[in-house]
């Protein structure tokens, strides 16, 4: 999708909603990823997560309770290889990387944005502040969400000091629903009338 958009813009970044990365080797998600920043000419982004639905993780037969220890370990073997200094080595009980290098190095300068989902827990800002990534925040829109989130980016902070990165707000992006319709009035009589038939 992200590849067929690029065809018919221009200047628009195009970015995956979330790569749930459990559910990717570490080596094929970098690989797409910079296919993507060359096609798109540096305007592709990364969004990735643990994985939302336990469903999907079920299906796959995937342990939910090891899914954010597996984002984890999948982001450090995609930074190792996306920094392309040197093969990446590198063992879990779910991948393995054998003396690993990218087939390209990233067409971006010197990486395309990656950020790392946070809905209402800090372990995303935690992943996002070992690598010194950019945040997308999904729970923002939630009840209790705009509370949370600061106390987040201060998690994030602290956890960026002690593995010697940094975070930027820049690349902080907030997430919440919205509605596009031809006009203000339209759109308020089709949301009310969507929230109606909720009831």
């Amino acid at each position: 999708m992200i590849a067929a958009a690029a065809q018919r813009t221009r200047h628009i970044m195009l970015g995956s909603g979330v790569t749930s990365l459990p559910y990717h080797h570490p080596f094929l998600v970098a690989q797409r990823f910079v296919q993507l920043d060359h096609l798109t000419r540096g305007r592709a982004m990364l969004g990735c997560g643990p994985g939302a639905l336990v469903s999907d993780a079920y299906m796959m037969g995937i342990e939910a309770s090891t899914q954010r220890q597996r984002m984890d370990e999948a982001l450090d073997a995609i930074m190792a290889l996306l920094r392309c200094d040197e093969p990446v080595t590198m063992k879990t009980d779910w991948f393995e990387l054998r003396d690993a290098r990218l087939h390209l190095a990233p067409y971006s300068d010197p990486c395309f944005p990656i950020s790392v989902a946070s809905v209402m827990t800090p372990a995303g800002m935690m992943s996002a502040g070992k690598h010194g990534l950019g945040v997308l925040s999904l729970g923002a829109g939630l009840p209790g969400g705009p509370e949370a989130i600061a106390e987040h980016w201060r998690i994030a902070e602290e956890t960026a000091a002690k593995h010697g990165t940094a975070m930027d707000r820049g690349k902080w992006r907030l997430v919440v629903n919205c509605h596009v319709a031809d006009d203000d009035e339209l759109a308020l009589r089709q949301v009310h009338a969507g929230s109606a038939t909720r009831r």
